[in-house]
């Protein structure tokens, strides 16, 4: 990057030159001492321009990577800054935004938060505390709390920051349609459907009304109630737990009424959205080719392959003629849809009372062409039968896009699970205690074995439930 303009006069310069007398005085010098005189005399009128320059300098810094060295003067910038005026003075709230971005980069969420947070007490103490102008410093507050896995304090940001915006704007403002999407996906992303849902919908109910409805603005507001129906149908572990949802919370009879046919809800919003893509194919090949796709991936979820077919063999064909694409090499192996999470074991949990290990399952399986899991095999587990069942009910649960040769859907067998996880040592047993302990893990196993063996036979009708 180039240097830095010069902030600080050389005060040892100045007092000589000042002292000179004027018969040895240069006419360089002169000219040197006049110019001196003046930016002294005006610094106020000069040093805002040179100080916005030095932050947009700084800003370019954190957007190419160069974190170290952005943190570095802004550090000595908000220390001159905070010397020289009001600890609230609202030009110290870009340095500090600034300083966070560094620190993000650097990798130090906890003092990136920390300087955000002191950016919007200064932003709500010079704008007001409802004002709109400390929303993106939220959001940056927002990340940083998702660093740290502060899920539920980076939730209160989120959504304090939509009602700010939600407050200042009109219901049907277009305006409003981004922070709409962002918390939506956010709902998204902490697994909680209902409310997710609720937000696209008004987001379409803005399109509508500003005749954007089949336009590509509408996209991600489709594409997201289509992911809402998904997440409720699909999710993401096989087994809830009891807390509740990281987001706004939903009553049982609210989410009833929320809760609708996710097979007709979703493909009338993705058909929309290849409609939308398919009147802009020759612009934009690819969009066109991910809609009918994800359209595709939608029917095989809900076992509808007399529909997905179709769809996957077409895409095949689309994608043969995007440049740089290889359709052969991308359909050779099945893509996991959806696959619950195992989850954790509750007799051996890691709960910080025995020493920790490592452990491991591996499953031999074959995908059929309508993207089901068979023919299960448990290679090798480590410890054996801590996992195994939870591992195998997890894959006969998953699904799949088959794997497409010369755009038909294939079977595919041979393939390789490994679930890893850790678990915690039990420490040994008391005599008297060890051979009941024996013999109920023997039990337990072929208990488990019977299950599984039963349940390896029957294919699973209602994908993520027990």
């Amino acid at each position: 990057m180039g240097s830095r303009p010069a902030t600080h006069r050389d005060d040892a310069t100045r007092i000589h030159m000042t002292a000179m007398p004027s018969a040895r005085r240069s006419p360089l010098a002169a000219c040197l001492l006049a110019l001196l005189c003046v930016a002294g005399a005006s610094r106020a009128q000069v040093a805002p321009g040179i100080v916005a320059s030095e932050l947009d300098l700084a800003a370019r810094q954190v957007e190419t990577g160069e974190f170290g060295a952005a943190r570095d003067w802004l550090l000595d910038h908000v220390t001159d800054l905070s010397a020289g005026v009001n600890r609230y003075d609202p030009a110290l709230v870009r340095p500090l935004t600034l300083l966070g971005d560094a620190y993000m980069g650097l990798g130090e969420p906890a003092e990136a938060l920390r300087q955000y947070q002191h950016a919007t007490h200064l932003a709500r103490v010079s704008s007001g505390l409802r004002s709109p102008q400390q929303v993106e410093i939220v959001y940056r507050e927002a990340t940083a709390l998702k660093s740290l896995g502060a899920l539920q304090d980076a939730n209160e940001r989120e959504e304090y920051a939509f009602r700010i915006l939600a407050e200042s704007s009109d219901p049907s403002d277009p305006e409003l349609l981004p922070a709409i999407n962002r918390l939506a996906g956010w709902y998204l992303e902490t697994d909680n459907p209902y409310p997710a849902r609720a937000l696209y919908q008004q987001a379409l109910v803005i399109h509508q009304a500003t005749g954007q409805l089949e336009s590509e603005t509408a996209v991600p507001a489709l594409r997201g109630l289509a992911a809402s129906f998904r997440l409720e149908r699909f999710p993401p572990v096989y087994e809830r737990n009891e807390e509740p949802p990281i987001g706004a919370g939903i009553s049982p009879m609210v989410a009833a009424q929320m809760a609708g046919n996710a097979l007709p809800a979703g493909e009338q919003a993705l058909q929309q959205v290849a409609r939308i893509r398919k009147a802009q194919e020759e612009s934009n090949p690819q969009g066109y080719l991910e809609a009918i796709l994800e359209l595709a991936d939608w029917y095989n979820l809900f076992e509808k392959p007399s529909r997905a077919n179709p769809l996957y063999a077409h895409a095949f064909e689309l994608m043969a003629k995007v440049p740089n694409a290889d359709p052969v090499a991308f359909f050779a192996d099945p893509r996991t849809l959806y696959f619950p999470d195992p989850g954790q074991t509750r007799d051996r949990a890691v709960r910080g009372k025995g020493e920790i290990r490592d452990g491991f399952v591996e499953v031999g399986y074959a995908v059929t062409d309508t993207g089901f899991s068979r023919d299960l095999v448990t290679i090798a587990s480590e410890p054996k039968g801590l996992m195994d069942m939870r591992v195998r009910r997890s894959l006969r649960a998953a699904r799949y896009r088959p794997a497409l040769v010369n755009g038909v859907a294939v079977a595919t067998a041979n393939r390789v699970y490994r679930h890893e996880f850790q678990y915690e040592e039990e420490p040994e047993p008391e005599a008297e205690g060890k051979a009941e302990a024996e013999a109920e893990g023997k039990a337990k196993p072929k208990a488990e074995a019977e299950a599984e063996a039963e349940a390896d036979d029957k294919p699973s009708k209602r994908a993520g439930t027990p």
